[in-house]
């Protein structure tokens, strides 16, 4: 099987699942909108596949985070790489150009989507319509979170056309570094040069993403936890403000780490006692897994859909309400109330939770899935039996 994906442009922890779909067929193409967007700090070296970035335009609407990427060539790219099946990310004008392609020239067509009703396209006839056609005449879907294959069902796909695989992380590696970590003396030393218990958060640091709100959340955690830090893993925007909200509530224990890559991020989580996702609108929240992968409680937004998917109250975590600061703060609060022991076996069920959205697992359940759309109508397998979600038993 020929492979070809279009998506906006490479992500980290995409690509070791990428490395994987690789390994199991016989030619697989990435093509990018975009080599970067303009709120990533991301540094991607040479990968072990082929990918090619789309010759295109880019415009930044003035109140946008991100760029529009206007691409063309998309059609003559895809007739260069003669895919037998195309994986397209979204519904940008390089998607609907390799949509196109696919029925012009009788190939398959398969979205993979991260959107949900609640993203603001059903505010727009315009983007209802185009979802609703493409949906309708693609091959078939992947979604990426229950919510993601609400939407499809919405738009008019069929629920044995749609394989709902959550967004695949590397489990194996977050998990085996935070735990070598923990074993060693560096590990002992920074988590002195905090003040304890320790809550993390990582994220782009704008208020879209809840951190107003978070500081709002810790300032009632530190009234009955005076010693309770804060660490913020990221950079955004409105970090200067924050900074400055900080001081002037006299919150002594919020610490600015900034950017931190990829590769040495599980050390920074291995640190928490709980990790908090305080996000306002997410279309699913890959860091809520990693931080579940390294074995922490988690505190979560109902406004990523990752939550609904992962988060079991008071097994691995709790939901919140971001807004709600009196609430969520409690809900921090109970986790800080645990013994170590009962945070660590909250941490270890939430471990449990993504060990089936590794890589290795997904990628074998994504192709087989692409080969069974490849085999017509039929999907002989159904989707839903290859469906890539934690089992409800298993994390108990």
């Amino acid at each position: 099987m020929k492979l070809a994906v279009v998506t906006n442009i490479l992500a980290p922890y995409r690509i070791p699942l990428f490395e994987a779909m690789a390994r199991r067929v016989e030619d697989f193409t990435v093509f990018l909108m975009a080599k970067r967007e303009e709120n990533r700090q991301w540094d991607i070296g040479p990968v072990p596949f082929r990918t090619k970035v789309l010759h295109g335009f880019h415009h930044r609407p003035p109140s946008a985070e991100v760029s529009l990427h206007w691409n063309y060539g998309v059609v003559p790219a895809l007739l260069r790489a003669n895919p037998d099946i195309v994986v397209s990310g979204g519904f940008a004008p390089a998607n609907i150009e390799a949509y196109i392609y696919c029925k012009l020239f009788g190939k398959a067509y398969v979205g993979w989507g991260e959107f949900t009703l609640r993203d603001g396209a059903q505010s727009s006839a315009i983007r209802r319509a185009l979802r609703r056609w493409m949906t309708r005449g693609s091959t078939a879907s992947i979604a990426s979170s229950t919510e993601a294959l609400e939407a499809y069902l919405h738009y008019g796909a069929t629920r044995r056309s749609v394989l709902t695989s959550l967004m695949p992380i590397d489990v194996g590696r977050f998990h085996q570094e935070a735990r070598a970590f923990r074993a060693t003396q560096p590990y002992a030393d920074l988590r002195r040069h905090f003040s304890q218990p320790i809550i993390v958060s990582v994220g782009r640091l704008t208020d879209r993403k809840g951190f107003r709100d978070l500081l709002s959340i810790y300032e009632r955690v530190v009234a009955e936890q005076p010693e309770a830090s804060l660490v913020l893993i990221g950079d955004g925007q409105d970090r200067p403000a924050y900074e400055a909200i900080a001081r002037a509530q006299g919150l002594h224990h919020v610490h600015f780490i900034g950017f931190v890559k990829q590769e040495i991020l599980p050390r920074y989580l291995a640190l928490a006692d709980v990790f908090v996702f305080p996000t306002l609108s997410d279309t699913y929240g890959a860091v809520l897994a990693e931080a579940m992968a390294v074995e922490l409680p988690v505190v979560s937004s109902i406004y990523a859909a990752a939550t609904a998917d992962l988060v079991q109250e008071g097994v691995n975590g709790y939901s919140i309400v971001p807004t709600e600061h009196a609430s969520a703060a409690k809900r921090v609060l109970d986790i800080l109330a645990l013994s170590p022991e009962d945070r660590r076996e909250m941490g270890r069920a939430g471990y449990r939770s993504v060990q089936a959205t590794d890589f290795e697992p997904s990628a074998e359940a994504i192709v087989q899935f692409l080969r069974s759309a490849l085999a017509g109508p039929a999907l002989a397998d159904r989707a839903d039996r290859h469906d890539v979600r934690p089992s409800k038993a298993a994390v108990k």
